[in-house]
């Protein structure tokens, strides 16, 4: 501030003096001098120009006769646009703050570059690498500044939705606000906090539940998890923050186990779960207000009751600030091909309290108290996964490195050699449960029929097959819908959707899908492979790479991916 204060100040001065040498002479003599003041060089403070041009000699006398107070005339003038980065985008600015906040030695060439590889960053017009310039020191980004006091410690907050629905659910438990009866003593009352699941692309609820303060537990999370996935299929990913009931292993185990990704929050930072805190808020103006009116106190089970009118009958069908269609408008609007279903009778043994055990070299597990003899003779001496259900204590389901093995039954000291052999074939012949036909079951509604007819066709298949399917098709769905623009209901197509694909397009789209950004060698090889055999339907582009993302095919081999374009390009022009 001293510098600039100081330059300012030497170009007034100097100004000054111009000004106050022709101010009293007459117009022939002040156009004389103002003449022979052109042709001179002068050494302008902090100007790299050495002339005076008759338009600025006349430009600070008519500033100076002008000025009412000339304390302040003849002084460097700020932009009239200064903080108005009008050639930025707001997804622009978005994405310079946080490339910028993630590595500070990034330079601004290399950002300016970023932009222009993303559609969404790209624009109409690419801003200069001084106007990104200015704008990372106008929030304190510049690359100077963050090299001498480094990252700044205040939260950088940016707006983000997931691109479809399933994509991300977020989970929280609100503060103590409403008493309920006491179940043990009807003339008392106790603490019931909400738990509530929420789609973040859609804002809708798959589940929500009053619990007693100490039923907020891990056990009642996975329980309340395990429903929602079983009607309504498997997100890909879980947020959740670091309170005690969702930093379990059991339920970060299980969401593995299906394809869902557990994401945790900072410590202490709770705006990061804006969006379902701002549901919570709701229910505490709408409902628990309401009840804490009444004269007498109501049950947990009225609580959830009143929750589910709520959200059934107003919350869900109430037009979204934010997305402009009503929660349950916009969530059901998402295919139903692209969700991920689990059977019963999975979810029931992935679900269970996980615990590792070791396996005894005579093939015997030790659990609260009690030994099972294991399935598989390969896994005597190593360590297993064991779920257990407390209700039914005479066998456990046994899995080694997320692959299911089978059930370890009781074992009694009393069995010999030869009954151990009896037991293990009695595992290994069970027979499979068969299901009823279709005729004796009863009508379903819609919804239903639809999972109903879903679990028949997965029901044969075993448990790890159901499993690496859920993963697959996780990947496919990702690799189509991940950037695919979000169309209302019945809206039709744009016209951008009919237009041409070319080979810069292709390299957009498998920088996209491959989530890197492609080398001048990988772009060299796709030109050619387009040159060779192109051109290429994006249809079928998506349609392979899907397919490969699904088998984790490597994403840094890009020459297998081209290969199976080839390979895809020549069978489809064969049929």
């Amino acid at each position: 501030m001293r510098r600039l204060y100081d330059e300012r100040l030497d170009k007034k001065a100097f100004k000054m003096s111009i000004v106050m040498m022709l101010r009293d002479l007459n117009p022939e003599e002040r156009a004389r001098m103002i003449a022979k003041l052109t042709t001179k060089e002068f050494d302008i403070p902090y100007s790299k120009k050495k002339t005076l041009s008759k338009t600025t000699i006349y430009d600070w006398l008519k500033e100076y006769r002008d000025a009412e107070d000339r304390s302040k005339v003849l002084v460097h003038k700020e932009r009239s646009d200064r903080e108005n980065f009008r050639q930025l985008t707001r997804e622009q600015m978005n994405a310079l703050v946080r490339w910028r906040y993630d590595n500070k030695y990034r330079t601004i060439v290399q950002l300016r570059e970023e932009l222009m590889e993303y559609e969404e960053t790209r624009g109409d017009k690419i801003p200069s690498e001084s106007t990104i310039g200015r704008f990372l020191k106008s929030v304190g980004l510049d690359r100077q500044t963050l090299i001498k006091t480094g990252i700044p410690t205040a939260k950088i907050r940016l707006s983000y939705e997931a691109p479809y629905p399933q994509r991300l659910w977020l989970a929280d438990t609100k503060g103590q606000n409403l008493y309920v009866k006491d179940p043990n003593n009807p003339k008392k009352t106790c603490i019931a906090k909400p738990i509530v699941f929420m789609d973040d692309n859609s804002r809708y609820i798959p589940i929500f539940r009053y619990v007693y303060e100490n039923g907020e537990n891990e056990a009642e999370i996975m329980q309340m998890f395990m429903q929602a996935v079983s009607v309504f299929g498997v997100p890909d990913t879980l947020y959740l923050d670091r309170g005690g009931p969702y930093m379990g292993h059991s339920l970060k185990k299980a969401a593995e186990l299906i394809g869902c990704r557990i994401m945790h929050t900072n410590v202490r930072d709770a705006p990061a779960k804006g969006k379902i805190e701002k549901i919570m808020r709701f229910f505490y103006e709408k409902l628990e207000t309401e009840l804490m009116t009444k004269a007498c106190p109501v049950t947990i089970e009225e609580a959830n009751q009143s929750m589910m009118a709520l959200i059934c009958q107003e919350y869900h069908r109430t037009d979204h600030s934010s997305t402009g269609q009503t929660p349950e408008e916009r969530y059901f609007a998402y295919p139903e091909e692209y969700r991920r279903f689990v059977s019963q009778k999975s979810l029931y043994k992935i679900f269970l309290p996980y615990a590792k055990s070791y396996v005894s070299k005579t093939g015997l597990i030790h659990l609260n108290k009690h030994e099972y003899l294991v399935p598989d003779a390969a896994l005597y001496g190593k360590y297993v996964e064991v779920r257990s259900d407390s209700a039914d204590i005479s066998m456990v389901y046994v899995w080694y490195k997320d692959k299911f093995i089978g059930e370890a039954y009781e074992y009694s000291v009393n069995n010999d050699f030869i009954s151990r052999q009896e037991l293990q074939e009695k595992i290994i012949k069970r027979p499979q449960i068969l299901l009823p036909a279709l005729t004796e079951v009863p009508i379903y509604n819609y919804l239903e029929r639809k999972l109903s007819a879903h679990r028949l066709e997965v029901e044969n298949m075993s448990m790890n097959d159901e499993l690496i399917q859920l993963k697959t098709k996780r990947a496919k769905v990702k690799a189509e819908l991940i950037k695919l623009p979000q169309k209302p209901p019945g809206q039709a197509s744009s016209t951008v959707d009919n237009e041409e694909f070319t080979a810069d397009k292709l390299i957009h789209l498998l920088s996209i899908l491959l989530k890197h950004n492609l080398s001048a060698h990988e772009r060299l090889a796709i030109h050619m492979t387009w040159l060779r055999y192109g051109p290429f339907d994006e249809a079928l582009v998506r349609k392979t790479v899907g397919t490969l993302l699904g088998e984790s095919h490597p994403v840094s081999d890009l020459t297998g991916y081209l290969d199976s374009l080839r390979i895809a390009a020549i069978s489809s022009i064969k049929q």
